[in-house]
């Protein structure tokens, strides 16, 4: 095994060493794009967001937030195959979820990932989900909570928004930089679901995220799976092989991207019923 880093996942400890989670390859062959294994599409909409299902977004009685919280609890899921646990975000993180963005407009993107209770939220709770195996992996689930299904349908509209703008391809949030925002198909699950795509520096590394948000009445569930990128170990892997190198070498697998497994949402969502 290669013992520098190159495009593919970061070893496990290596980012739990930052703090960080890493991609979730799951054992039911789906993502978060609501793609199969294959690469199919699955069932996923047409259009790059699924869309509302009702004119108003919403329509159901709003239960009390901290109750709903405690009922979607993916501790409580049974969920085959993962061990749940409650989430430990960074420092970094932390400092990052209370400090203002540019473009503001932007914000919801890195609120949505953010181990506090975003602008709107009344409560949220958080669990990383790690799959179990040779190779652990894990995935973050935060659920943040809204007075009414109308208040959590106008968060995840302002992330839609977010994630389809240019302006937010590249933002900051407090110190940390973010760039390469890419509005991706979502699933077809829960209420509504908004999916994107973004990366941010971890000291030589580009941390890349994979979010899902869903809503389920007044609730949101948001999912992020990570792995890193090592550009300077690409670069040497590169000339190595344009210097006459034809050997098999992990940066083959070099566009290998983080996927939030199907499995994990569908745990959340049938937890939140």
């Amino acid at each position: 095994m290669r013992t520098v880093v190159t495009r593919g996942v970061v070893a496990a400890s290596v980012v739990a060493a930052l703090g960080l989670t890493a991609a979730c390859g799951g054992g039911d062959g789906g993502d978060g794009d609501g793609r199969d294994g294959n690469g199919r599409d699955g069932g996923t909409s047409s259009t790059a967001q699924a869309k509302p299902r009702g004119s108003d977004g919403g329509g159901d009685a709003a239960g009390p937030a901290p109750e709903a919280l405690t009922a979607g609890d993916l501790a409580k899921a049974g969920l085959k195959h993962y061990t749940v646990s409650p989430r430990k975000p960074s420092a970094q993180d932390t400092a990052s979820a209370k400090a203002p963005a540019s473009p503001a407009a932007c914000a919801p993107l890195a609120d949505l990932l953010a181990p506090v209770a975003p602008p709107g939220a009344t409560a949220r709770t958080g669990r990383e989900v790690t799959a179990k195996g040779a190779y652990p992996s894990a995935t973050t689930a935060e659920l943040y909570a809204y007075d009414t299904p109308a208040d959590a349908a106008r968060a995840l509209k302002s992330l839609r928004t977010a994630a389809e703008s240019e302006r937010c391809a590249t933002f900051r949030k407090g110190e940390r930089r973010h760039s390469g925002t890419t509005a991706r198909p979502a699933p077809d699950k829960g209420d509504e679901a908004v999916s994107y795509r973004l990366g941010r520096r971890v000291d030589r590394y580009v941390q890349r995220v994979a979010v899902t948000v869903v809503r389920q009445g007044s609730t949101l569930a948001s999912f992020s799976a990570t792995n890193l990128y090592d550009p300077e170990s690409v670069a040497r892997s590169e000339e190595s092989r344009d210097g006459g190198y034809e050997g098999p070498s992990s940066a083959d697998k070099a566009d290998a991207e983080p996927k939030v497994p199907a499995a994990v949402i569908d745990a959340q969502l049938a937890a939140l019923k």
